[in-house]
């Protein structure tokens, strides 16, 4: 049994894109694939992606037997092998900046159809929302969904065999920011499987509930910061308002709160 991790592709790239591979307003599929042909400088799609989460989740995957990723591309659709000599490239699900989800299976790589699996291969995928919104578009998706596993969280969820329970406050256990939440997703279930996403919900529900905080104007959060100038530094400061005076302000805010308040 071989599990495919399908794996988003990342905004950064080892080298920069061709003006005719930068899709604007006016691109179409049509004209997208005729200039994805026409590049010559190509490298293998694995190198070409040097975001941090892709590169970690590429190594997760690498690390394990019975393992394979894929990777999910705005820009070229379904790449079934890293190894896949493709150009560098400008796309996203955003509007004007890349196809519409509807249109995604119909880039140059393909979509969901490439996938070849055996009966008990499992497909599992912790691609942002947009990618999953791609998939449930594609005319193949119904071929897969038997034997796809995606969090509960995932627009792919309604049609997925086995879904992850998430709990929203998962971030907090995992000790990880969001940019790095489907990641550690990804080493959970390829290190503990469900199991693990069963244990990561019991410790969310130990957790001592959330504390609310007030949000506050600019004005107000100076008139208190004005106020604590016994705070020598800004992390004191920034602890003794959210923690003390439960005020919700990022400590951009605070900090530039606190500039003004000692040139007054």
């Amino acid at each position: 049994m071989t599990t495919h991790v399908l794996i988003a592709c990342s905004k950064t790239k080892s080298i920069p894109a061709s003006n005719d591979l930068i899709w604007k307003a006016k691109t179409s599929i049509k004209s997208w694939e005729k200039a994805w042909s026409n590049q010559s400088e190509l490298v293998p799609a694995h190198e070409l992606y040097n975001g941090r989460a892709f590169q970690q989740q590429m190594s997760l995957c690498q690390e394990r037997k019975n393992f394979q990723p894929h990777i999910l591309s705005a820009g070229a659709g379904l790449i079934s092998k890293i190894d896949t000599m493709i150009p560098s490239y400008e796309a996203t699900f955003l509007r004007n900046c890349g196809p519409m989800v509807s249109d995604w299976c119909l880039l140059p790589s393909g979509g969901i159809g490439k996938l070849e699996l055996k009966p008990n291969d499992i497909v599992v995928s912790f691609a942002p929302s947009q990618y999953h919104r791609a998939l449930l578009k594609d005319v193949d998706i119904e071929q897969i969904s038997r034997q796809l596993v995606v969090p509960s969280t995932s627009p792919l969820a309604s049609i997925a065999s086995s879904t992850l329970p998430i709990h929203p406050r998962a971030k907090e256990v995992l000790g990880v920011a969001d940019v790095d939440l489907n990641t550690a997703f990804l080493e959970t279930y390829l290190t503990n499987g469900v199991e693990g996403f069963e244990n990561l919900v019991s410790a969310c529900n130990d957790l001592p509930p959330i504390i609310k905080r007030r949000r506050v104007d600019d004005d107000e959060l100076l008139e208190l910061v004005s106020k604590l100038k016994q705070h020598k530094t800004l992390e004191s400061l920034v602890r003794y308002l959210r923690d003390e005076l439960k005020v919700a302000a990022s400590v951009e805010r605070i900090s530039h709160a606190r500039k003004i308040a000692s040139d007054d």
